[in-house]
């Protein structure tokens, strides 16, 4: 007879809706593959890519022609750069900026634009805060400080949601000495911050700044959509993890969202909103929806009906992690 220790280890599948990172494991499958739920049970780590991205350089571009101004004068960017600061809550904002400085530092060596390459050497002078949305913007912004090493970047792991960013923001609005709050324009008015966002995008950031008296102009700078293979890619991840006894499907984003309550069943034909706890499909439930933060929680209260088992308190592989198995302990359903 096989002892305890000879048998195999439950499989629970965590089925995270994002594209893993190139190279090296993605961080949820490192951290989730590290940190087992129990001795007799580890993680099974799926991807099911959601999103395509569009970006748009027009409006970056545009700021860049207002900047690019005959002279040599580097310092000049300092008084010339309408903007007291710039705000990302999302990666794609953060690489769409980066895309468009490569583009210009191209055009610069290639010696096709002697105005792109006096902005350049302006730029490397601009110094302003970049004010990100949780950890992983915070990360992503390191590629453009490498490019404006005179700015800084603020908020990320210390605002972790578009809420407390803004209360970072409003909290260092009150120095006077702030460039936010300090630094003019030539017609000394206080500069605006500019918040570089998706087509899809909350609010909440700006509507809180400009409700306390500081300027924020919007540029979009990406569109997102559901990718068409995400239906399919789901159904095929579901089908082979059909017989596990628990699985999770991590959501971290409102896209795809009704893509996969209708994969599971759990909404109504008509009404498109999740079933009745007493309807047929909740009966031996034994799929569990986890959001990377309160706005995906949100978006599915609001718009499907459906309150996520877990909202991580983090947005971060250990926060998910740890949202899951208070979860599973709480339900009696890790071994």
């Amino acid at each position: 007879m096989s002892s305890m220790d000879d048998q195999k280890p439950i499989s629970i599948p965590v089925i995270f809706l994002k594209t893993p990172l190139n190279g090296p494991p993605d961080p949820y499958t490192s951290h989730f593959s590290h940190n087992p739920p129990s001795p007799t049970s580890l993680y099974q780590s799926h991807y099911v890519h959601v999103l395509d991205h569009t970006y748009d350089f027009a409006p970056i571009n545009a700021l860049f022609s207002d900047l690019s101004i005959d002279g040599s004068d580097v310092e000049g960017t300092i008084t010339l750069f309408p903007y007291g600061g710039l705000i990302f809550t999302s990666g794609r904002a953060v690489a769409a900026f980066v895309v468009a400085l490569e583009q210009l530092s191209s055009s610069a060596l290639g010696n096709s634009s002697k105005a792109s390459a006096t902005l350049l050497q302006r730029l490397q002078n601009l110094a302003i805060p970049l004010y990100a949305v949780g950890p992983a913007t915070a990360a992503s912004l390191h590629s453009l400080r490498a490019r404006l090493p005179a700015c800084w970047i603020k908020g990320g792991e210390e605002a972790g949601t578009g809420e407390l960013l803004a209360k970072l923001i409003l909290k260092e609005h009150q120095n006077a000495a702030n460039p936010v709050s300090g630094e003019l324009s030539g017609e000394g008015v206080k500069k605006p911050l500019l918040f570089l966002a998706g087509a899809k995008h909350r609010d909440i950031v700006p509507v809180t700044l400009v409700s306390h008296g500081i300027g924020v102009e919007e540029m979009i700078v990406y569109a997102t959509a559901e990718a068409l293979s995400f239906p399919s890619k789901l159904a095929s991840v579901l089908a082979d993890t059909a017989d596990a006894s628990v699985r999770w499907i991590v959501i971290f984003s409102p896209t795809g969202g009704e893509s996969v309550l209708r994969a599971l069943g759990l909404l109504d034909k008509e009404s498109s909103k999740v079933c009745r706890a007493d309807d047929p499909c909740w009966i031996d439930r034994k799929t569990f929806i986890a959001s990377i933060g309160p706005t995906t929680r949100d978006y599915m209260r609001d718009t499907f009906g459906l309150g996520v088992d877990v909202c991580a308190a983090r947005p971060r592989p250990e926060g998910v992690r740890q949202g899951i198995e208070d979860f599973m302990r709480a339900k009696g359903l890790t071994s």
